[in-house]
């Protein structure tokens, strides 16, 4: 998926009066930046916050909404802005023109030449809504989702925040809390340190006060306790002594994280200590692991069930995108829908044609692949792909380059992101690879002077 194109603006705080600038976002592509349209419809979108009084409110601007799959092409252009007629046509004009020329010939269609207005940005998120088969009582869950988000978070007093929590327990579901790690990815993304902390200090509160809160918390701590490194002997320890507690969520969280490790072995093991508590005369202890091993064998069904579906939707997918003209433009279209899964798929039936000898197929699976890999690369964030882009380039030389072309971009932040990237690398096994950012961390720094 692309990153959405932001334009600056320039804005006076109606607060305070200072003058900064904001970034907006007129186009909306569904398809190549889903994350754009998350924020449109969680009603982040051109949102501007002073830096001088922390004053926020949404910018008015002319939007453009673009959904190939569903054949959408919304426009908006606030009231409030004062524009006579022809001037909205002419920026209307613009900025569909800018999404039709971004398509390839093939997905130019009719309904383009027919773009549907919208006097409210209400109105338009509702419509995109029903279009994904959204139901008016799904949008109005939603919208009150996030309202109460933002109530939560105006209210800085914990006792007062608790007491809003408690009486909206049950708005207070797991797609509040999916909602609520959307904003934080959002504001993570466009380093807004301040929003994180924010957000993460309210879900830490959220996770403690409400019914689904703690699910999600002993989810957390399912996994949590098992570590990374899962055995068939500790994961057995852990679901007895966790079945003893009477935790089902946590039960079922370590039984599905632990998958991998049950196996025939396991419920051996898993029989022995029945046996061995009935010949010990504990009958109460028997049964209760009988019932253990009942609900490992029906959580293991349902998700090989699921696993099943989901390989086949995978394997369907990428025969759709093999069948495709436009490998990019069908890639971009399904990027939702490509996850670990399919691309164990293109591994498995890359390895399949390379063994059968199959050179064309193998080509068009190279092809998949090479384009998946940029299409990632250009959702990542400016300063990761400017990191990725010097990783790649010569060293000392090439870099050195770069980093000139591009001193502006290297400042005290960038410098600190690249010691995190290299920490990371280092921590998870990748030591030449971080040795070499270390290299050019000095490198850019000694430049930067």
């Amino acid at each position: 998926m692309s990153t959405p194109a932001y334009q600056t603006v320039p804005v006076t705080c109606p607060s305070c009066n200072n003058r900064f600038v904001s970034p907006v976002l007129t186009i909306i592509d569904a398809s190549q930046s889903p994350e754009a349209k998350a924020l449109f419809l969680s009603g982040q979108i051109n949102v501007a916050v002073c830096p001088q009084c922390g004053y926020a409110g949404m910018l008015s601007t002319p939007i453009v909404y673009h959904d190939a799959e569903n054949e959408l092409l919304f426009t908006y252009v606030p009231a409030e802005l004062g524009l006579p007629e022809v001037e909205q046509q002419r920026i209307i004009g613009d900025l569909t023109n800018r999404v039709l020329s971004s398509l390839p010939p093939e997905q130019r269609k009719g309904y383009l030449l027919r773009p549907q207005s919208f006097l409210r940005l209400e109105g338009m998120a509702e419509a995109i809504l029903q279009a994904d088969g959204i139901t008016p009582e799904m949008i109005e869950a939603q919208r009150a989702r996030a309202d109460l988000l933002d109530r939560l978070l105006g209210t800085t007093a914990e006792d007062a925040r608790r007491a809003i929590a408690q009486e909206n327990d049950g708005l207070l579901d797991y797609q509040f809390f999916q909602l609520l790690s959307l904003n934080i990815d959002l504001a993570q993304a466009e380093a807004q340190e301040e929003a994180v902390g924010q957000l993460l200090g309210l879900r830490s509160q959220l996770l403690e006060w409400t019914t689904a809160g703690r699910q999600v918390a002993a989810r957390e701590d399912a996994i949590k306790e098992l570590g990374t490194e899962v055995t068939r002997e500790g994961l057995l320890e852990k679901l007895v002594e966790t079945s003893r507690a009477g935790d089902s969520t946590k039960v079922e969280t370590m039984i599905a994280f632990g998958r991998p490790a049950i196996d025939y072995v396991f419920y051996q093991q898993l029989t022995t200590r029945i046996e061995a508590e009935e010949k010990k005369g504990d009958i109460q202890e028997a049964e209760a692991l009988r019932a253990l091993r009942q609900r490992v064998l029906d959580v293991t069904a349902k998700i090989d069930a699921e696993l099943q579906r989901a390989t086949a939707d995978a394997d369907h997918l990428l025969q759709q995108i093999l069948d495709s003209q436009d490998l990019e433009a069908a890639m971009r279209s399904n990027l939702e829908q490509i996850d670990d899964l399919f691309l164990n798929a293109l591994a498995l039936n890359l390895q399949a044609a390379e063994q059968a000898g199959h050179a064309d197929r193998v080509y068009r699976l190279e092809q998949i692949s090479d384009v998946l890999m940029r299409l990632i690369q250009e959702s990542q964030p400016p300063e990761i792909q400017f990191i990725n882009s010097l990783l790649t380039a010569d060293y000392p030389d090439g870099t050195q380059a770069l980093i000139q072309e591009n001193l502006q971009q290297v400042d005290a932040r960038m410098l600190e992101l690249m010691q995190l990237v290299e920490d990371d690398l280092a921590q998870s096994g990748r030591l030449e690879l971080a040795q070499r950012l270390a290299e050019i961390h000095k490198q850019a720094a000694l430049i930067r002077g």
